[in-house]
């Protein structure tokens, strides 16, 4: 339920800032597939890509080339969105 009632772009935010908090110091890799990281969240892979795009493309995040590995540019931003 700690997902329910956010919009995809929330509960990507949310699931982000999460794994940051858990794993890193600015960059992680993703633990999970992105189509298991969907079924977590409750949305579908291709949300999950577009947020995950949308994110990178406003620069609050980096994609490398792998994809497994998220960079995270600007947390204070993302904590913001996650709200």
């Amino acid at each position: 339920m700690l997902f329910g009632r956010k919009s995809a772009l929330e509960k990507v935010a949310a699931f982000l800032i999460d794994m940051f908090e858990r794993l890193s110091g600015g960059a992680f890799d993703l633990p999970m597939s992105w189509a298991d990281i969907a079924d977590y969240l409750g949305l579908t892979i291709e949300t999950v890509s577009r947020t995950l795009t949308r994110l990178e493309r406003d620069r609050i995040i980096v994609l490398p080339a792998g994809r497994r590995t998220i960079v995270l540019r600007d947390p204070a931003r993302l904590r913001h969105l996650a709200a």
